[in-house]
């Protein structure tokens, strides 16, 4: 009787969220409303105050000032819990089926995604998340996320600590302390971070399957890494408000990472035709040393109504990577010379390596925009130059085949676009063109490679509509968009991994260009995303033959473009009420492909089965500043490019806040939290190619403690929007 009670009681509530939602039906492009009315049931008060999520001009506006989400605990808790985005602390923001963000706070450029660590989700007024940029940002954008932080209030100083405390397979710390001072229009924010890391382990099980003739090889290997790694980094940025029109200032951040291990022992067993052919046991070692400065000047203002966006930009950095690999391979073989004491035949290997890499990036980027018939006409360019140099050295016991190199690339870039924007009544619509222009000159050992050298000149159209139609928002946009590869893709270097494994970059491949066209709805508290896209050149990581080699064995790792244009068709739905002190959030994701692969056997795969993700967010507010949240997410077998996830994933993490008033010390907040309970979160995928690799990590229960202390808080006012993202995130 009393689940028939309970379900009735839960039928009865939806019912009263359908109503207000009835109710309310003046929902403009531009306007994002929150509903404040109650209704009581059996002594049960409904509250609908939600953060909402609205279309916003080119974007989906979610609100966070005043609801549960500003007591997420981080920026990148906040974002976790926005429909579509992924967010993971010190790591960085993913929009469900675009990719990698870019993540924007007050309009200026996010560099370092820890940023999104050390600032607290209080502090957010809203998150816009726009799916198909307009063409004021780079065509390699595939996804942007604008962060506005709630307008800065009072003068003179004030202080922010906050301590982090991780427990995985080791402990880590961390700790931000954060000075503000504020007077006048002139706003000066001071921070220095410091952590150690030794809580990241990798328990890996791998299994490589391919054909030498009519036999059948394959290699079931083990690895277990450690990442054990500290850093500390300062900051200091300056923000002068001349008056409502003028606004200039200047950003600084050093980032020093003394030492970043990274300890591996991995174990491989060789198969021919199911007989045990060989083993191996290898041991690898790694220590990078970063030394990275990072520069940011603007002026934002008007004059008349001609507004102005300067942006200038650097980045500076410098990689030391030292290595070491230890092996001993013992041949079980038939045609294996067996040593004098009648033993398998064994052979001991050292191989030494050295990286040393450094970029000397510069950008600069202008924006006019000016109002036109009843609109906004803005144009604007970018330019940036970027000296890259990536030298690779070893020395091994035995023979391996690997060369020594020493690249120099000298990359330009240089963009121009044009935009158009204007509301016709309850519509908005803009369009935009953007003309992108690269040159790239390759050099290796001082000598310049023209087959690997770029010249690129492309035109990227953009184009948006939205408009309310009854009770429903819809916005719907079509881009046009590139993904350039990375540089570590770029490379020719070729590192030993063990015996059987080599892995190189790909000074050849092509960019990745797709079209996209994406629909938004939403209607009161729920949302829905349709997205089609068309992908072209797709970069892919395949596993082949070393080139050269007589051993069959070998194996080269490197990055590939796909051989055929596919399409892939996303769709999302979300739901967010609010019922008394519950604040649920349910989020359903899937999508769909006809991704065409070669395979082992020598046939071609169609990977068109449909991937699924679920998540159920929960937070519970309590008297006495106590919150509860529990958070739960399921992900199904299917296919993503050329994946199939051969598993489901299942991920419970369960956390508690409490809020302390130090009265004339400020607040304290402490939040406890649990992350995957039952070590569910494992990734078990196979990855289609000539040589098929099926690779298995287990899930990591990790333990998180963080405290945050906050004096006369206050909040920078900094409007820097960067210059040369793309560029830089490359590097």
């Amino acid at each position: 009787m009393k689940t028939m009670r309970l379900a009735a009681l839960m039928a009865a509530m939806m019912m009263t969220m359908m109503s207000f939602a009835q109710q309310n039906d003046s929902l403009s492009t531009d306007t994002t409303m929150w509903f404040n009315q109650t209704q009581e049931l059996s002594g049960i008060v409904v509250k609908g105050r939600l953060p909402k999520t609205r279309v916003k001009g080119d974007a989906m506006r979610t609100t966070v000032a005043g609801t549960i989400l500003e007591k997420a605990g981080t920026v990148s808790d906040a974002l976790s819990k926005i429909p579509s985005l992924e967010a993971e602390r010190d790591g960085g923001v993913k929009v469900q089926g675009r990719g990698d963000a870019e993540v924007y706070i007050n309009g200026r450029r996010v560099q370092d995604m820890k940023e999104l660590s050390r600032l607290r989700s209080d502090q957010i007024q809203h998150v816009d998340v726009v799916q198909n940029p307009g063409a004021r940002y780079a065509a390699s954008v595939k996804a942007v996320v604008r962060i506005t932080l709630k307008k800065a209030q009072g003068e003179g100083l004030s202080f922010q600590n906050s301590t982090q405390f991780m427990y995985q397979y080791g402990g880590s710390l961390n700790d931000n302390f954060t000075a503000n001072y504020r007077t006048g229009g002139l706003d000066v924010t001071g921070s220095f971070w410091v952590g150690t890391y030794n809580h990241w382990k990798s328990l890996q099980v791998n299994d490589m399957l391919y054909y030498v003739g009519p036999d059948q090889v394959t290699g079931h290997s083990t690895q277990e890494i450690t990442h054990p790694w500290h850093a500390w980094s300062p900051q200091l940025q300056l923000n002068y408000m001349v008056n409502e029109n003028h606004t200039f200032g200047a950003y600084y951040k050093f980032d020093r990472t003394p030492s970043s291990e990274t300890k591996g022992d991995y174990l491989t067993d060789m198969f021919e035709n199911g007989i045990l052919s060989e083993r191996s046991a290898s041991y690898i070692w790694q220590e990078q040393s970063v030394k990275k400065h990072i520069f940011n000047a603007y002026y934002n203002g008007k004059v008349g109504h001609l507004g102005i966006d300067l942006n200038i930009d650097g980045l500076f950095d410098d990689t030391k990577t030292p290595g070491r690999t230890t092996e001993q391979t013992i041949d079980y073989s038939s045609s294996a010379q067996p040593m004098a004491n009648g033993q398998s035949s064994m052979v001991n290997r050292i191989i030494e390596s050295n990286t040393n890499s450094a970029n000397n990036f510069w950008a600069s980027k202008l924006i006019f925009s000016y109002p036109i018939l009843k609109g906004n006409l803005s144009v604007g360019g970018e330019y940036s130059y970027n000296h890259r140099t990536d030298a690779y050295t070893f020395q091994a016991s035995d023979y391996v085949p690997v060369k020594a190199t020493d690249t120099e690339i000298n990359e330009k870039s240089a963009a121009a676009f044009v935009e158009y924007g204007r509301q016709f009544g309850k519509v908005f619509a803009q369009t935009g063109l953007r003309y992108e222009h690269l040159t790239n000159d390759y050099f290796n050992f001082g000598k310049r490679e023209d087959e690997v050298c770029r010249n690129y000149g492309d035109w990227f159209p953009t184009a948006t509509l939205s408009a309310p139609i009854g009770k429903m928002q819809l916005s719907l946009s079509y881009r046009r968009d590139i993904q350039r590869p990375a540089y570590s893709s770029l490379t020719s270097s070729t590192m030993y991994v063990n015996r059987y494994t080599y892995q190189s970059g790909n000074p050849y491949l092509k960019p990745t260009y797709t079209h996209s066209l994406v629909l938004n709805a939403a209607y009161q508290w729920a949302n829905l995303t349709v997205e089609y896209g068309r992908m072209k050149n797709s970069e892919t990581m395949s596993t082949e033959p070393f080139p050269g080699s007589e051993d069959p064995l070998v194996s080269l790792v490197r990055p590939i473009n796909s051989a055929d244009d596919y399409n892939q068709f996303e769709l999302s739905l979300s739901a967010r009420p609010t019922i008394g002190c519950w604040h649920p959030m349910w989020y359903a994701f899937t999508v769909f492909q006809n991704y065409k692969t070669p395979t082992a056997n020598g046939s071609m795969k169609t990977l068109n089965d449909p991937y699924v993700t679920l998540v159920w967010n929960n937070d519970i507010e309590l008297p006495h500043s106590f919150r509860l949240s529990a958070n739960a997410q399921w992900a199904s077998k299917g296919d993503y490019n050329n994946f199939s996830i051969t598993a489901q994933r299942f991920n419970l993490t369960l956390g508690v806040q409490r809020d302390f008033n130090l009265r004339r010390l400020g607040q304290l907040t402490l939040d406890v939290r649990c992350v995957d309970i039952f070590n569910t979160n494992k990734t078990d995928a196979v990855i289609y190619g000539i040589r098929e690799l099926s690779t298995a990590n287990s899930g990591r229960r990790t333990f998180l403690i963080d405290l945050v202390w906050k004096f006369n808080e206050a909040r920078s006012k900094y409007r820097g929007s960067g210059a040369g993202a793309k560029q830089k995130a490359r590097m």
